[in-house]
């Protein structure tokens, strides 16, 4: 009570009360860094006390909006009820009016003890929402915003993404990653059926550690997080995910377990070495295989001619780490390559017109092509 009847305090006080009709909310909240352990209306209400003052039935400065917060947390409560969530944070958004009264009260009465409406708004609310909830307040990467949009007078939900972590093998061609124009199915689709048909969600994205060519078989395994946009559904079995994504003998998936947004950025950031496994037919007999071994080491390559058209023409240097050969049947090899991220590895069979150098044609001395590529293994760990 004491440092309430300091005289500065009071002057301060008396200032706010000054400018006509302002509730203890609001008086409170002038002085907010004046005592601990005290709502903004408690602190109100003291200096009323002290200064013999009654609450007045209008607010100039909120309009009675803290009165009508119970009335906002019910309808918080009735648009949560068919969303399955566990956390959440409560955010507000002022209107136009609210802020110039504000900031008017500010300029006749100083912010030097004072705390944005805002903040208390959204704290006082909060509170009420969790004591009819019952569920766990959240500041960070909360599974649900609930947002009081005071310029249209109405609770919204912002429901946050649901991230599923997983790796995936790619068993059929033909198929790509993700939306692709005049590919009506996708390694994406194929996970997503099972996943929204459990999570009820508004959309989804599949964010993976690089992706195959669309005729390549990925019968290594690579990481992913699939993202469910707005799930109203959280509780999900992620174990019968996987038997019915496997069920399309298509995509297979294991080690799905929940995830979050920082672990997008890990996948999609980490660069793992790849080994191929190509079937290549050549158009005479090589003379000498063991020339292969000499692609070891960095190759020089531009932008594929097939892909000029949507990516930027860029000279790169790429590295081969180990390859392997040997022959199937007739002018048919099958050569195993293992080569850093980014490596393209059809234009190191065919040269690319000279776009790849060196390449399996030039060394050999005569023209290749590729019969079937499949990725056959994905080194994460450096293994």
């Amino acid at each position: 009570m004491k440092e309430f009847e300091n005289p500065r305090v009071l002057r301060i006080a008396k200032r706010v009360l000054k400018q006509g009709h302002i509730c203890s909310n609001c008086l409170g909240r002038q002085l907010a860094q004046i005592s601990t352990g005290l709502t903004n209306r408690k602190r109100g209400q003291t200096i009323r006390r002290i200064l013999c003052l009654k609450e007045p039935k209008t607010c100039r400065i909120c309009k009675g909006l803290f009165k009508n917060l119970n009335r906002y947390a019910r309808e918080a409560d009735d648009k949560l009820k068919p969303v399955q969530f566990r956390t959440f944070l409560v955010g507000s958004k002022l209107s136009k009016e609210l802020i110039r009264r504000e900031e008017d009260l500010w300029e006749q009465a100083g912010i030097e003890f004072c705390e944005p409406l805002k903040s208390e708004l959204n704290r006082e609310l909060g509170k009420l929402i969790e004591k009819r909830i019952r569920k766990e307040f959240q500041a960070q990467n909360p599974d649900i915003n609930i947002l009081l949009n005071l310029e249209k007078g109405r609770i919204e939900l912002r429901i946050n993404s649901l991230f599923i972590y997983g790796e995936y093998q790619k068993l059929v061609r033909g198929i790509p990653q993700t939306k692709w124009e005049h590919y009506p199915e996708t390694v994406e689709d194929i996970i997503a059926k099972p996943v929204m048909e459990k999570t009820l969600g508004s959309g989804h994205s599949l964010h993976g550690a690089g992706r195959e060519d669309i005729s390549a078989r990925c019968l290594g395994w690579r990481p992913f997080v699939f993202e469910v946009k707005e799930p109203r559904k959280r509780r999900i079995i992620l174990k019968g995910i996987e038997k019915a994504v496997s069920k399309t003998r298509k995509v297979r998936v294991r080690n799905l377990r929940f995830s979050s947004k920082k672990e997008v950025i890990r996948v999609k950031s980490i660069r793992p070495d790849k080994t191929y496994r190509l079937l290549v037919k050549f158009k005479k007999a090589p003379k000498n295989m063991k020339n292969l071994e000499k692609l070891v080491g960095i190759i020089n390559q531009k932008t594929p001619s097939r892909v000029l058209h949507r990516r930027a023409d860029l000279p790169r240097k790429r590295r081969v780490k180990e390859i392997k050969f040997k022959k199937t049947k007739g002018l048919v090899y099958e050569i195993t390559v293992r080569g850093e991220a980014g490596l393209y590895v059809k234009e190191l069979v065919t040269g690319d017109q000279g776009r790849t150098k060196p390449s399996i044609s030039q060394m050999l001395k005569t023209p290749a092509e590729v019969l079937e590529l499949d990725v056959i293994r994905i080194h994460i760990k450096g293994d």
